[in-house]
């Protein structure tokens, strides 16, 4: 048989803050299996004008300081966006590949449509995989530009699925996917069981051009690369995906979604990257980094002693332990983002499930004050039913963390979470097949109590209410207002933030 060709591509635009690590793991599991795949790298090419790119907008409305962490070198060598469509559709004519992967989230996936809809006219078997074809199965399926959709993880499927497309063999004996048959009835395969990631082959980033491992953090750049530690969250955020991961994953195979990579593992992932790629600083993959416990911590930082790079980690307000922070921070830790999300305490409990008091999310940032590492604070802005009343909580507790960068980002009613649902109910978002985009400055709902403009002008201002003095609030609630005499005060104000932080 002659050899089985993959083209794969990620839908990320060329300012997204890291390599896409799916990439690297699934090369590696095609070179095991004897499979060849070409990368078509999206990250190449500058699609500003195209679709919206949140790391653009977190640093234009400050939630990011100092330089702008879009890669310079990146932007200077990208292609024109323009050409993508082109670039992409002669790249698979070309090759000829025996089927075309893509992977996507929900905010990218109109993104992946469209360039899986370029090359449409080859007859080339199209499959999506990523978290929108997982939590929405039934409307990925539905774009005439797919033809299967991975429905769970894709590590155990990529490598006889794509035999069996070659050969042109039943595809109904595999798992994990949904398939439109030769009649154009959509089959459902049953989903297989949560992969083990110690089980999981290296990453091999050979498929990378080099550049493309050079980001900025803090204003300065690094050869910067993802580990992964975790899979899903413990927590059951209802704005988020991970939930819903951990108990459909639980009902259809009864095991949890949530695992822990083995420290020992990890090890070697990040030794892969130092001696291999020359790695200068590491971003572990987890929602929450803190989930390893005091002797993992432990023996993590026993070894990693000798590499001493610095990283970056994530975590909840409360699972922050003074034991782990200290033993992280000896041996390179470099910056915290925690996830706040909102201010209000019943708030939070009752429509967002994260319950914690801000007195525990304020002793957990004072151990991070104690240790002096860099952090920043994650908040939403426009969740269903909140008002503007209820977001000034979410500036009063971040006043106090005082955070060195803080986010307020702009909800987004993503499939598959419970706020989706209750946006729906409630009548806040109107058409239930809305394809939810990436955190931009405008809502996707509308809500009489909380409007778009409000919460565009309460995000955008975030920043300013968190630096500036009381006395300054009457002026920062003008800059507020959507118009061309609110704009000119927004940016005037702007310039002054930026050179107060300078």
């Amino acid at each position: 048989m002659e050899n089985i060709k993959v083209l794969f591509f990620s839908a990320n635009p060329a300012t997204m803050s890291l390599v896409p690590p799916v990439v690297a793991l699934f090369y590696s599991i095609f070179k095991k299996n004897n499979i060849e795949m070409r990368y078509f790298d999206t990250q190449a090419y500058d699609t500003s004008a195209l679709y919206a790119d949140p790391n653009v907008f977190l640093h234009s409305t400050l939630m990011v300081k100092g330089e702008s962490i879009v890669n310079k070198k990146i932007v200077k060598n990208s292609k024109d966006g323009s050409s993508i469509f082109s670039d992409f559709k002669a790249e698979a004519e070309e090759w000829q590949p025996d089927v075309i992967m893509g992977s996507a989230t929900e905010s990218t996936f109109l993104f992946a449509r469209d360039l899986f809809q370029s090359a449409r006219k080859l007859n080339i078997p199209h499959v999506l995989g990523g978290v929108f074809a997982t939590f929405a199965p039934e409307v990925a399926i539905g774009f005439p530009e797919i033809d299967i959709v991975c429905n769970g993880e894709g590590e155990n499927i990529i490598a006889p699925l794509s035999k069996k497309l070659k050969l042109k063999e039943d595809l109904s004996t595999l798992q994990n996917i949904w398939f439109k048959d030769t009649t154009g009835n959509i089959v459902k395969t049953p989903v297989g069981g949560a992969v083990n990631l110690d089980e999981n082959p290296p990453f091999d980033a050979s498929i990378y051009d080099d550049e493309r491992f050079y980001r900025t953090i803090g204003g300065v750049m690094y050869r910067m690369f993802p580990v992964e530690t975790h899979r899903g969250c413990p927590f059951k955020c209802t704005f988020c995906n991970s939930p819903l991961q951990d108990s459909w994953y639980k009902e259809k195979t009864g095991q949890s979604y949530f695992r822990k990579k083995s420290i020992k593992n990890v090890l070697a992932d990040i030794r892969y990257f130092v001696n291999n790629y020359n790695a200068e600083y590491f971003f572990f993959w987890a929602d929450n980094f803190f989930s390893y416990s005091r002797q993992e911590i432990g023996r993590f930082c026993t070894e990693y002693a000798d590499i001493k790079l610095p990283f970056y980690v994530q975590t909840y307000p409360t699972t922050i332990d003074d034991v782990k922070l200290e033993n992280l921070v000896k041996v390179g830790l470099d910056r915290i983002g925690i996830g706040i999300e909102h201010g209000n305490e019943e708030f939070r409990r009752k429509v967002i499930n994260r319950v914690y008091s801000n007195k525990k999310a304020i002793a957990g940032v004072d151990l991070i004050k104690k240790y002096d590492v860099q952090y920043s604070c994650n908040n939403i802005v426009g969740f269903p039913t909140e008002t503007p009343e209820l977001h000034e909580e979410t500036v009063e507790l971040n006043r106090i963390l005082e955070p060195h960068d803080a986010s307020a980002t702009i909800f987004t009613p993503f499939h598959g979470t419970p706020l989706r649902n209750l946006c729906l109910d409630r009548g806040y978002l109107k058409d239930p097949h809305f394809i939810a985009p990436t955190n931009t400055e405008t809502s996707c709902l509308d809500m009489p109590q909380f409007t778009k403009e409000q919460i565009a002008g309460k995000s955008r201002t975030f920043n300013l209410y968190l630096k500036f003095h009381r006395n300054r609030w009457a002026d920062i609630r003008r800059a507020e207002s959507l118009t061309p005499e609110g704009n000119r005060i927004w940016m005037e104000l702007k310039t002054e933030y930026v050179q107060m932080c300078n």
